[in-house]
């Protein structure tokens, strides 16, 4: 593997329209899940991204018919995917991506901002990178943002198939919600995570490197408090109830930099 942190990032988020009886479904595992202003979340998400990577490439990834207004900096992908099993579907997706992917690849949710550079992610040789957080034992991995080498995109591939065997054969009855992050849990059922550095893990021959949630996928233990200034932690998600917080955060800390690149 050549590493080349350098090398132009793809950050690619996911998005399909739900009916309101999947979103009911969803509510029954979790109340916290809203969708408002879609198109605008995911905007602010990416002017974020090319903030701090005025080069990168912009993509979304979703099903046949979920509507979009015009885009033209932004490639819009479209797949096969069944609207009943979201989580099953963003899986299925990802794989799809990768399998034709150009190069770095940052998977991420569309209530995430991106604080600083993470270019220098890439510097280590992996061929999936996960973010992690000591003391969640449901979920000590979280899927809202994940890391594909360019220079092992084969490999990553492998992984997401792995991946989303896992996901089918033993939680596709949470393929609405959760069941990704379940089988997550179960791939690295040995890894202990108390612990707040980056490290590499080895799963069978592919190289998974972890990185700590506080500074890669950083969340408030208490969703009414992300409303402060987090300059260490390079990515921010809003998740759940804090999202009422990404917009002024955009607006007040990352907006008017100098860096900024208008979209």
């Amino acid at each position: 593997m050549t590493a080349n942190p350098a090398a132009p990032i793809s950050f690619v988020t996911f998005y399909m329209e739900l009916s309101a009886g999947i979103m009911a479904n969803i509510h029954q595992t979790t109340s916290t899940i809203t969708v408002t202003e879609p198109h605008r979340t995911m905007r602010t998400m990416f002017a974020s991204a090319r903030l701090f990577h005025p080069d990168c490439r912009l993509v979304i990834l979703s099903d046949r018919e979920t509507p979009f207004p015009p885009q033209p900096d932004i490639e819009l992908i479209r797949y096969e995917l069944d609207r009943q099993q979201p989580m099953l579907a963003r899986s299925r997706a990802w794989l799809q991506y990768l399998r034709a992917a150009p190069g770095h690849t940052i998977f991420l949710d569309s209530d995430l901002l991106i604080n600083g550079d993470l270019a220098h992610v890439f510097a280590e040789e992996f061929a999936v990178g996960l973010t992690y957080r000591d003391g969640d034992k449901k979920w000590p991995i979280n899927a809202g943002i994940n890391f594909a080498h360019g220079a092992a995109l084969p490999a990553a591939a492998r992984f997401h198939q792995l991946w989303l065997d896992e996901f089918r054969a033993a939680y596709s009855h949470r393929s609405v919600w959760g069941g990704d992050q379940d089988a997550l849990r179960a791939l690295f059922a040995a890894v202990d995570f108390a612990r707040d550095d980056s490290f590499t893990q080895p799963l069978g021959a592919l190289a998974i490197r972890f990185l700590p949630c506080a500074r890669y996928n950083l969340s408030t233990a208490n969703a009414a408090e992300m409303k402060g200034y987090y300059p260490d932690a390079t990515v921010l998600h809003f998740k759940g109830k804090r999202k009422p917080f990404m917009f002024p955060y955009w607006q007040r800390y990352l907006q008017n930099t100098k860096k900024n690149t208008q979209m």
